[in-house]
């Protein structure tokens, strides 16, 4: 019990106080209470039979703040008191609670192993025999096979076969003649392999016929026969007009192959063709036949005599025909240029 200006300070470890009623009141050690005048509360004759029993000993009371005048008591600084730091030492004296130790999870009890059952080693199995590997062949070398050594014909015929597919096929032309128109009528619904196997008995039948035929019906064949010849060109204009002007330029160099071999092909007929250059003397050659003076003459004559004429010219005298032959040449280049897309220079020959 400490006293500070007549305000005792009581700290209790635990006392037990016992009144009437027999009631008890505990008052636990871990708090500091400040009871005023309790001093004077156990000192009181109305309270004498008051019995306060300590199962401790009794508090020692000490005088802090010596020096000096008793003054209020501050406020709690935190700082304890030289009686609590001082425990006391009785036998009565219940020793400190010790703190409750911390529970820890029991430890799993391992099981019992359970005794091991022998091992039961399998018999080992005999090993297969490996099979020798057998070496692989090495692949054989390809032998090149000779190329065919073609004969002249074979040649020919594989240079004319592939002159025939750039030559390009016209289309089918339905009969344009008045014959041609009536042979035709003769044959519709007759059998190809009749007509193959007969042909010549069944030509011979129609001509007769044919030369009995009424001018009547002689006029209605020509009217069948100028409608298909024009149902013709306008399909092979068509036709024609399908490929561009280079291609059918390379069918008609084809053909002219092809001519040359023995093989009947004939120019195709396209007027978006380049016109060839003319020659001074072509020009030479017109100028004669349009006068007159070649009248009468066989083609073949009538250009020997103008051979002859322009050799014996003077070269003042071939001069315009010559100025003509390079203006042709000139439009010739451009027009090649652009229709076939090639830029090849011919020479004018004189």
């Amino acid at each position: 019990m400490i006293f500070r200006g007549g305000r005792p300070v009581v700290r209790l470890f635990k006392f037990t106080v016992q009144g009437l009623g027999n009631r008890r009141t505990e008052i636990s050690s871990s708090c500091v209470e400040r009871v005023p005048a309790l001093y004077n509360v156990f000192q009181s004759q109305h309270y004498s039979n008051l019995v306060l029993k300590s199962s401790l000993v009794t508090p020692k009371l000490c005088r802090t703040y010596a020096q000096g005048a008793v003054s209020r008591p501050k406020a709690h600084t935190g700082r304890t008191t030289t009686a609590a730091r001082k425990a006391p030492t009785t036998s009565k004296t219940k020793a400190a609670k010790k703190p409750a130790p911390k529970k820890t999870a029991p430890k799993a009890v391992p099981k019992a192993k359970s005794k091991a059952k022998p091992r039961i080693t399998p018999k080992p199995k005999p090993a297969k025999k490996k099979k020798a590997l057998k070496a692989k062949p090495k692949p054989k070398a390809k032998v090149k096979k000779p190329k065919k050594v073609l004969t002249e014909a074979q040649k020919s015929a594989l240079t004319i076969k592939q002159l025939k597919a750039t030559a390009l096929k016209p289309p089918h032309e339905v009969a344009a003649t008045t014959w041609g128109v009536y042979l035709s009528e003769q044959f519709k619904g007759a059998d190809s392999a009749t007509i193959g196997h007969n042909l010549g008995s069944l030509v011979k039948g129609a001509s007769v016929g044919y030369r009995t035929l009424t001018p009547e019906q002689v006029e209605h064949y020509n009217h069948l026969a100028n409608q298909n010849k024009a149902a013709n060109a306008a399909a092979y204009r068509q036709w024609v007009e399908s490929y561009t002007p280079a291609i059918i330029h390379e069918a008609n160099l084809a053909r002219h192959h092809l001519k040359r071999l023995g093989v009947k092909s004939p120019q195709l007929q396209d007027h978006r063709q380049v016109k060839g250059p003319r020659t001074s003397f072509t020009y030479f050659y017109g100028e004669r036949y349009r006068s007159g003076d070649l009248r009468g003459l066989k083609v073949s004559e009538a250009t020997k005599l103008a051979g002859r004429e322009w050799k014996g010219l003077s070269a003042s005298e071939k001069k315009p025909y010559k100025d003509l032959a390079t203006q042709d040449m000139a439009r010739y280049s451009q027009e090649r240029k652009t229709v076939l897309n090639k830029d090849v220079q011919h020479k004018s020959r004189t």
